[in-house]
């Protein structure tokens, strides 16, 4: 049952498989195939049971203390994963927001290290990876690293970000070079870099925003500067600078 779930999913279980299956965490070296027929016999679904008081679950046979607890939290354990799974994935639309959250993200730290994230469409963050940790006042990262993490994540469109412990947020000349050759990499696999942001303990400061980002331009397989001392540019539509791109 255990390879099953792996390769299939816990949904592709019945309801007393389902049962049979959470019960093996209270009872690891009993039969709990009887135990889950017992309890849907006596309540009707996998729901009602879960609703269940500890003293109810207790009456049918084999059911002890402990695995009445564990089938009476799981509701409740449900709820705090959706409640702190909203939080996680609450839009972050603006330059702003973006500062704002990874200031959090970053807060603390005495070396220097890197995150990335991915984002889906409405901009809300569906996974997070630390990269590399450095030292105090210097950040090595590979393209590779990120280049695989960025795939693990099956993410489209990333965000990079990596703070700088000594307080001074603007950003280094490795920084924009690491910058331009990730974004390159990245976009090799298909996947967007749509910002680097470097923070510190009381502010950010977002590549895109002060239009320092590169573009990568697929069709022409060349990567355009957006530093705004670099010379003739080639021209292109501006995306609002507060506002993150679709």
């Amino acid at each position: 049952m255990h390879e099953r779930v792996e390769a299939q999913g816990f949904e592709s279980l019945a309801e007393h498989e389902a049962l049979e299956y959470l019960l093996y965490l209270s009872i690891p070296r009993g039969d709990t195939n009887p135990i889950a027929h017992a309890l849907l016999n006596k309540f009707g679904s996998l729901s009602a049971v879960l609703e269940a008081d500890e003293e109810e679950l207790r009456e049918v046979d084999g059911v002890g203390p402990s695995s009445a607890r564990m089938l009476h939290l799981l509701p409740s354990v449900s709820r705090y994963y959706r409640r702190s799974r909203a939080r996680e994935l609450r839009r972050i639309t603006t330059s702003e927001q973006l500062g704002e959250y990874l200031m959090a993200q970053f807060h603390g730290k005495l070396r220097e290290e890197a995150l990335l994230l991915s984002l889906d469409q409405l901009g809300r963050v569906k996974r997070s990876a630390w990269l590399s940790a450095g030292s105090a006042d210097h950040l090595s990262l590979p393209v590779k690293q990120v280049v695989t993490e960025a795939v693990r994540m099956k993410a489209d469109r990333v965000v990079l970000s990596h703070n700088h412990p000594n307080g001074v947020v603007l950003p280094s000349r490795q920084d924009l070079i690491a910058t331009q050759e990730l974004q390159k990499g990245l976009a090799m696999v298909g996947v967007r870099l749509i910002d680097h942001v470097i923070v510190t303990e009381e502010e950010y400061c977002s590549l895109r925003q002060d239009n320092r980002m590169p573009f990568w331009q697929g069709e022409a397989g060349s990567l355009l500067l957006a530093a705004p001392e670099q010379e003739n540019e080639p021209p292109r539509e501006p995306e609002p600078p507060d506002h993150l791109p679709e």
